[in-house]
């Protein structure tokens, strides 16, 4: 996965709408509704989990389901990726986080994984929890990544959806991403106007999984 790749993204953006494709014409427009929604205040944390887990899985194929027993971990795990997003120094920079915070992100990567019984669930999760740190993953972009079918073991392990993140990382401290980051936006909301959806703003992290997921296809 480069930038010189992810580029090539913007010119099918540009001329496509998804407006014979109802599943994404969908996910483009209620992507704002659920983050609003994820951000709305909440009378405690596991309630504010809750509803992004029934938020999440709204765009999955699966039926939400919680372990109870590690749904304390998992709103812990929540409420500190939500605290992460407020006080990151490192979003939008070129400098990787600090040991301590991505030891941190694993954490809640793992805590909330294990109350859903999914990685990729986990990631819908926390992206509604921090859109700016944590990308939506999933088995599309994985086979985008390896170039080839994701095995069900290989989506269940933690340190594959960490790997992407740091794939992301290291593209947005490419010199020419900001340029690469204008470009995208710029096409995505002529995209969203033809549609007529609103338009809103996309994270770094964002643009590299809707960049995957436009050369990815069906």
């Amino acid at each position: 996965m480069n930038l010189e790749h992810l580029y090539t993204a913007v010119e099918l953006v540009r001329s496509g709408c998804y407006r014979d494709n109802p599943r994404e014409s969908t996910r483009l427009s209620t992507y704002p509704v659920m983050l609003a929604s994820a951000a709305a205040p909440a009378t405690s944390p596991t309630e504010a989990f809750l509803r992004a887990a029934c938020l999440a899985y709204a765009w999955m194929p699966q039926r939400v389901r919680i372990a109870q027993s590690e749904l304390a971990s998992a709103v812990a795990a929540f409420e500190a990726a939500r605290a992460d997003a407020q006080s990151d120094p490192d979003v939008g920079s070129e400098v990787g986080p600090d040991p301590a915070r991505a030891a941190l992100r694993e954490r809640s990567i793992d805590a909330i994984a294990a109350s859903l019984s999914s990685v990729v669930g986990a990631s819908m999760v926390l992206h509604l929890a921090a859109p700016g740190i944590f990308p939506i993953w999933d088995e599309r972009i994985e086979r985008f990544r390896l170039g080839e079918e994701p095995s069900p073991y290989h989506m269940g392990q933690a340190r594959h959806y960490l790997d992407f993140m740091n794939e992301i990382r290291d593209l947005t401290a490419h010199p020419l991403f900001l340029t690469f980051h204008n470009d995208f936006c710029t096409a995505y909301q002529a995209r969203l106007q033809r549609l007529r959806i609103s338009p809103y703003p996309l994270t770094e992290p964002k643009v590299v999984e809707e960049a995957i997921t436009e050369l990815a296809g069906e």
